[in-house]
């Protein structure tokens, strides 16, 4: 098994980790709000639910963007995955229509939180560095280590 060196991470890769990894500690923070007309409130009930909450749509892509970041960092332990841009690309890329169509999809009685949009931002984040990534290599058998972008 390879060591991982932090000094061999390109750019673009940090920001595909660092994406599925913030949105699965985003997904624990309010991504969804239910409005009962002031009753909540005047009981004290918590009417916020997190991405585990709100439905498939945002755990799902919760889990791939999680994914995503493991696909991202394998070959940095001496594991090759054939294709690993375009994986890469295409998984962020469904994460985020996916949190988009959560977003969308809500009814009356449900806001999104400040979680979800982050969760937004995460999911474009991860998507564009696996274009990138793809665009600088799109080989179907990166070489471990490559400096994609960088």
């Amino acid at each position: 098994m390879a060591e991982f060196d932090v000094k061999r991470v390109s750019t673009l890769e940090w920001a595909g980790i660092g994406a599925g990894v913030l949105a699965f500690i985003v997904s624990f923070f309010p991504w969804i709000s239910v409005d009962l007309g002031g009753l909540a409130e005047a009981a004290g009930v918590d009417v916020t639910g997190s991405a585990w909450d709100a439905g498939f749509l945002a755990w799902f892509s919760v889990l791939l963007l999680l994914a995503v970041a493991v696909v991202v960092v394998l070959p940095h332990f001496g594991t090759d995955v054939p294709q690993r841009s375009m994986i890469w690309m295409i998984a962020a890329g469904v994460a985020f229509v996916f949190i988009l169509l959560r977003w969308l999809t809500y009814g009356s009685t449900y806001d999104p939180q400040w979680g979800l949009f982050i969760g937004l931002v995460l999911a474009l984040v991860s998507a564009g560095a696996g274009f990138l990534a793809y665009r600088a290599n799109p080989s179907t058998s990166p070489q471990t280590g490559t400096a994609y972008g960088a």
